[in-house]
């Protein structure tokens, strides 16, 4: 029997990363790739497992319906919302299996190759607790560790690691949920126990590459994954455990306090109170201070104990305080509504409080305070009571809807549905920009906004819903960089080596080349580089065999040849030049596993390089139009077939032409029928 399964990714490079999860677990005795559609990837592949025989089908459906876009049929995320997934966050890719007609999703995994430390190592606990309440499995691979670079020497700055809680989160939602909601912590290119005294601390063992591939495959299996999921959330612990020895003991909760919350049956919030040696002090500059936020701060500092932790912007304040909190509050702000002053007075339970400034200086939504609420959320539980400061700017018509349509507001913004999805009340002591008024006091009642958030329907069925086609409606960026990483990452790649592939969704961890048998890259890449005149490239493919030397073929990918920068070819060129100014982070030996840390630079003048703009035919201007906007050497525009790409490649010098003849020559040798150059 043929087992066909799915993976719904944000883009082809996050589904391509869980099928190399799968293939190199399996070890396949026959793998076979093509093209379904012009988008859709498919992998057959036959292997026994554990003793059994199987044959499997994987289709690799890159880019979700996002955006107002009816890229598939239907969207895969509405199964998920249906179960209680309300938020604006949602993972990296989505594994399922196909059956009689239907589809049932059986993990969602999120991937992170940033540096996991401040606001940072919290940006994602919104997907995983709007996916994990679900009842769907929900796997974070945190690449562990990453150094901040000096942004002007690319140096290694000092190491810099997450909030203990943050790792503690997964554990505690996975006990509160009865669902397998876990962090799991892979060895990144940058991690040397050797070279840095603060991590030769850190057990390897605690990795968890091997029991991640094992629970991929076995629950695609449908084989118990129990051993896996225990193994991995000890590990999870252990985790916690080396963080904290890491932490202020005098600000921190000790590795002993983590040993004891971890078995403490009223949980983690009830054992603060009790064994807390300090209150909850978020800290703020001078200059980011609005309205009576100092006084705040004094008030919460008599009356909080800390989560855990002093360092983060949420505490508690214990059922016993709440009085003394609330008349506080009211000395602070007189105009405040008596009747939710009583109400937050009068709670029974436990009190959360949250300070949020939010929002930047323009007002526009600061993406990693999203993951906030849900982060002390999955610390605690939605059945404890919230309170969320805001004290950071608000633009006047998001003011106006606060007041007249808050879940208008929430619909349009995935901060202030975070905000007030998880807040049982929700105070602003805000600056207003662009409003007929300056600055706002505010105290919401907004209970009732958390209950019709956080209910889940009953009778909704699981995660199966009616399968929809496989091949896209409609075709946007994604697809031409699906389309560039088919070309040359499967069909040429006897020829080529795929140094960068970044398209929608991605995150620039790392670029690439081949230098002397040698993989040299460089990582935490920077973004657009206006003092070089550069723009980061979409696709770098290594090709060998064009020249005498290695070609570095530089890829600016759009929907429409409009979209193109005025001059983009030369930028993409300057970004590899002046990035190989620097030493590469790391190396391996090509086609290796190992990385070790890199001291030589390596040479621009050893690459010949060209630039080129791939772009949908449908959406194509005149070449000469293009030629003389982007200054690209080569054009590559993108024709979607029912089961492949017709390719024009148009170049504009002598070496250009020269790498169309190479290119075309390659897939005549290969009898590639899934792409036709012209």
């Amino acid at each position: 029997m043929i087992n066909t399964f799915r993976i719904h990714g944000d883009n082809i490079v996050e589904c391509e990363r869980i099928a190399k999860i799968i293939v190199d677990e399996v070890c396949p005795l026959r793998l076979n790739t093509y093209l379904h559609s012009a988008s859709t990837i498919v992998m057959e592949l036959s292997f026994s497992y554990q003793g059994i025989a199987y044959d499997w089908i994987i289709e690799l459906l890159p880019g979700f319906n996002k955006s107002g876009r009816k890229r598939w049929e239907d969207d895969i995320f509405k199964i998920l919302k249906q179960n209680g997934s309300f938020l604006d966050e949602t993972p990296d890719a989505i594994v399922s299996k196909v059956e009689n007609g239907e589809e049932t999703i059986l993990f969602a995994i999120e991937f992170c190759s940033a540096l996991q430390a401040g606001n940072q190592a919290w940006q994602r606990s919104g997907r995983a607790f709007s996916t994990g309440r679900t009842g769907c499995p929900y796997l974070y691979i945190v690449e562990f560790v990453k150094y901040e670079l000096n942004p002007k020497t690319r140096e290694r700055k000092m190491l810099r690691f997450p909030n203990a809680v943050v790792p503690y989160s997964y554990i505690n939602f996975s006990k509160e949920s009865d669902n397998f909601v876990a962090q799991i912590y892979v060895r990144s290119e940058e991690f040397d126990c050797n070279n840095n005294l603060l991590l030769k601390e850190f057990n390897e063992e605690d990795f968890a590459e091997k029991e991640l591939s094992r629970y991929i495959v076995r629950r695609m299996c449908e084989l118990d994954t129990s051993k896996e999921e225990k193994i991995i959330l000890r590990k999870n612990l252990n985790v916690v455990l080396f963080l904290a020895k890491n932490s202020n003991r005098s600000t921190n909760f000790t590795t002993y306090q983590w040993r004891r919350i971890y078995t403490y049956v009223d949980g983690i919030v009830k054992y603060s109170i009790k064994n807390a040696r300090f209150n909850f002090h978020k800290t703020i500059t001078a200059k980011g201070h609005h309205g009576k936020s100092p006084q705040m701060l004094d008030l919460i500092d008599g009356c909080s104990v800390g989560l855990a932790s002093r360092d983060l912007p949420f505490g508690i304040i214990p059922a016993e305080k709440r009085k003394e909190f609330s008349d506080g509050v009211k000395r602070l702000y007189p105009t405040f509504s008596d009747a939710i002053l009583q109400k937050v007075a009068d709670g029974k339970n436990d009190l959360i409080l949250c300070l949020i400034k939010g929002f930047k200086p323009r007002g526009d939504d600061n993406r990693p305070d999203r993951g906030l609420l849900p982060l002390a959320t999955m610390l605690s539980s939605t059945e404890i009571d919230t309170m969320t400061y805001l004290y950071g700017p608000v633009l006047s018509k998001n003011y106006e809807l606060l007041k007249s349509s808050p879940k208008t507001l929430a619909k349009q913004n995935g901060l202030w549905k975070s905000i007030l999805s998880l807040s049982d009340f929700v105070l602003l002591d805000v600056p207003i920009l662009s409003g007929d008024v300056s600055d706002v006091e505010l105290l919401m009642d907004t209970e009732d906004l958390k209950e019709y958030y956080t209910s889940i329907p009953d009778n909704i069925g699981g995660l199966t819903r009616e399968v929809f086609s496989s091949r896209p409606q409609e075709y946007h960026e994604d697809d031409v960089d699906t389309g560039i990483h088919y070309l040359f990452a499967h069909v040429l790649k006897g020829c080529c080596f795929e140094g960068l592939c970044n398209p929608p969704g991605g995150d620039w961890s790392g670029f690439s080349v081949i230098d002397k048998n040698t993989e040299k890259r460089w990582l935490s890449l920077p973004r657009v580089s206006a003092d070089v005149d550069g723009k980061r490239p979409d696709h770098i493919i290594e090709i060998f065999g064009v020249f005498d030397k290695p070609l570095l073929l530089s890829i600016e990918s759009k929907e429409r040849s409009s979209d193109l920068e005025q001059g983009v070819g030369k930028g993409l060129i300057n970004y590899i030049k002046a990035l190989m100014r620097y030493v590469p982070n790391v190396e391996r030996e090509k086609g290796g596993d190992a990385w070790g840390k890199n001291c030589d630079l390596v040479d621009f003048s050893d690459f010949e390089t060209m630039s080129a703009a791939a772009y949908l035919k449908d959406f194509a201007q005149s070449c000469q139009v293009v030629f003389g906007n982007s200054m690209c050497d080569i054009l590559f525009i993108m024709n979607p077939l029912d089961s492949g790409w017709q390719i024009e490649m148009i170049p504009y010098t002598i070496k250009a032409r020269e790498l169309k003849e190479f290119i075309k020559k390659q897939i005549l040798t290969l009898a590639n029928k899934e792409i036709a150059i012209k």
